[in-house]
């Protein structure tokens, strides 16, 4: 494959720059779904700072594929498109590399309008682009909005084009731009698919979830040498299997303030900045993507566990058993995991202390799952 373009075919340069910010668009948008559903916490500014990180590498990736289109030849357009599909085409490219600039440029004004300075994944901070300002944050984010959904649209159509050219019109526009020759069309769609494709991945019918209306997630502790127990009201449960029934990906998400041990004193002295400070860590989670089969319905979840500011690796013993509710069939997920609170920071000032309140918290759940809507 030649490295520079031909009149004939586009060089692996330009397809690299061309699938790599498809499949970087198509991860804003996934990202800008799930920051939207989540409460204000970490968990949030975690997806978000990862949407503005991949936001500065779309905006350079696309000035790089400017500089290289500038310095090449571009391959002729079939002489079968009529002169209105060749104008169509060139309006549509140059529209893409417009929004491919603006939007992730109008995301680093909203982000410096608001104070909240753009690092690229940790490793640097770049500068800001414009003083603070409510005025221009609320400017910016409605015309981040706007050139998100329009680049949506304007992929959309580029994408049911290039299917057109290889399904009705049979040419090469669609082949020319493959990463490999020989690549399935059908593969291609799904590569450059749009950004409903996010419904479409979330409706597979190996994704099941749960919450705490279909179970529960409880925690022992020792009080004062006493056995002590507690529950946390609100969670979500999400399991990815694979078509053998094979646990592929584990996330827990627990809302840390529904913490509820049927006393109001206790519960308010679990939720201050000493032990589970839930106003500063709203979310204690839980991700896995690594697992192992110990019998046939026992496995082991190896992931990370997150509580407060401390992430820390853990192994997950549990269960999964089939059941069949009415008309939702799916699965019960169970077990149990003894940890150091201590290990995780629920234990300032005097409460470091396990005189009083033991260090050892084990957590148990029961919780049924069903097909993901």
């Amino acid at each position: 494959m030649p490295i520079r373009n031909t009149l004939e075919r586009w060089g692996s340069v330009a397809k690299f720059f061309h699938w790599a910010i498809v499949l970087l668009v198509v991860t804003q948008f996934f990202l800008a779904l799930i920051a939207e559903g989540l409460p204000v916490g970490l968990q949030k500014l975690a997806v978000l700072a990862r949407h503005k990180s991949v936001g500065i590498t779309i905006l350079v990736l696309a000035t790089l594929r400017l500089l290289w289109r500038a310095a090449n030849r571009t391959p002729e357009m079939p002489a079968t498109m009529a002169v209105w599909e060749k104008t169509a085409a060139r309006g549509a490219h140059a529209l893409l590399y417009a929004l491919l600039l603006a939007v992730p440029l109008a995301g680093w004004i909203m982000s410096s309008a608001k104070n909240f300075p753009v690092s690229w994944f940790g490793f640097f901070q770049l500068p800001d682009l414009v003083a603070p300002s409510e005025t221009t944050f609320d400017i910016a984010h409605d015309a981040h909005e706007i050139l998100a959904i329009t680049l949506g649209v304007v992929a959309t159509l580029h994408l049911l084009a290039a299917l057109k050219h290889h399904f009705l019109n049979r040419d090469v526009v669609l082949k020319r731009m493959l990463p490999f020759a020989r690549l399935p069309a059908v593969l291609a769609a799904l590569l450059i698919m749009g950004p409903g494709a996010g419904e479409a991945f979330a409706a597979a019918p190996g994704t099941l979830a749960g919450s705490d209306t279909t179970g529960s997630l409880q925690f022992r502790f020792t009080q004062a040498g006493a056995a002590t127990t507690g529950a946390f009201d609100k969670f979500t449960v999400t399991l990815m299997l694979a078509e053998d029934g094979t646990p592929t990906r584990l996330a827990v998400a627990i809302d840390a303030s529904s913490l509820d041990t049927k006393d109001k004193d206790r519960d308010s002295a679990l939720r201050t900045a000493d032990l589970f400070d839930v106003k500063r860590f709203p979310q204690a989670h839980f991700a896995a993507t690594r697992f192992k089969r110990i019998a046939h319905d026992r496995f082991e979840a190896s992931g990370k566990l997150t509580i407060r500011d401390i992430t820390r690796e853990v192994t997950l013993p549990f269960t999964l058993t089939a059941h069949a509710g009415g008309n939702t069939p799916g699965s019960v997920i169970a077990g149990e995991l003894a940890i150091n609170r201590l290990d995780y920071g629920v234990g300032q000032g005097e409460w470091r202390s396990t005189e009083m309140v033991g260090n050892v918290v084990t957590v148990i759940w029961s919780v049924k799952l069903a097909p993901a809507p």
